[in-house]
């Protein structure tokens, strides 16, 4: 398994004024995160230092969702902490915007929001960093018609990253529709996305549960749910499960 680099210098989106976190632009007539055509979500996990979880999260919550509240080019935006997971992480963070192209205009939203209250988005994102021992950063177009309904809206949240070789491509797309067929009709809340940025992952999905024991259930299902036929063209799976919050929620 592919472990993430703790190390890693000063964070990307600190590098200058153009390349900001959580910068893109997003329709606003999607609703919640439930996916929309053209929609990019942008995830970053976070390693904190040990002690410095809720130091961070602080910065988060007072600092930084205020600006999103205002910035009308983000449609959402989720903050999930680690709830079971196989890798070392304590916060994701996912935003939705209206592809790569409307990066300009969120940077702008964000950064005028952030000049009339006094403060710069580099001096936030900066005193995050200073708690952070490392972090990721990924994008992913999403696949609405692979999916159904908002992961994020259910109480526990299962991030699935797939890597799949290039020949096997279409057949994992085929794979993944008819297991989202199966997920409507179970009333299972799922989306689908296929990275444009990553550390060698092909696929996200997002699937939505209750509880460990329905995330349990979900995979008993095995060549009922059709996730047989997707572990066929599957060359790595990894999984994490997570939580929204509440305090970490935008739109």
């Amino acid at each position: 398994m592919k472990k993430r680099d703790s190390n890693r210098p000063a964070l990307g989106w600190l590098a200058g004024s153009s390349v900001l976190l959580f910068s893109l632009a997003i329709p606003a007539v999607a609703t919640a995160q439930v996916p929309t055509e053209n929609e990019v979500r942008q995830l970053v996990t976070f390693e904190f230092l040990p002690g410095k979880s809720s130091e961070a999260f602080a910065i988060f919550r007072d600092q930084a969702i205020p600006l999103y509240e205002q910035n009308e080019a983000m449609l959402s935006f989720r903050g999930f902490r680690e709830v079971e997971s196989p890798i070392a992480l304590d916060l994701i963070v996912v935003s939705a915007f209206n592809g790569m192209a409307g990066m300009d205009e969120s940077n702008s939203t964000l950064g005028a929001a952030a000049r009339e209250a006094g403060t710069s988005l580099g001096a936030i994102y900066g005193r995050i960093a200073s708690f952070s021992s490392g972090h990721t950063d990924q994008f992913v177009e999403m696949l609405p018609a692979l999916g159904n309904g908002d992961a994020s809206a259910e109480r526990l949240t299962a991030f699935i990253w797939y890597r799949v070789s290039p020949e096997k491509v279409h057949a994992f797309e085929q794979a993944i529709q008819r297991l989202a067929e199966w997920e409507r009709e179970n009333g299972t809340a799922a989306s689908t996305g296929r990275f444009l940025v990553s550390d060698g992952w092909d696929y996200m999905r997002f699937v939505g549960f209750n509880s460990l024991g329905d995330y349990q259930r979900y995979w008993a299902a095995g060549s009922e749910g059709g996730h047989a036929r997707v572990d066929q063209v599957t060359s790595e799976r990894r999984e994490v499960i997570v939580s929204s919050s509440s305090a970490l929620s935008v739109r």
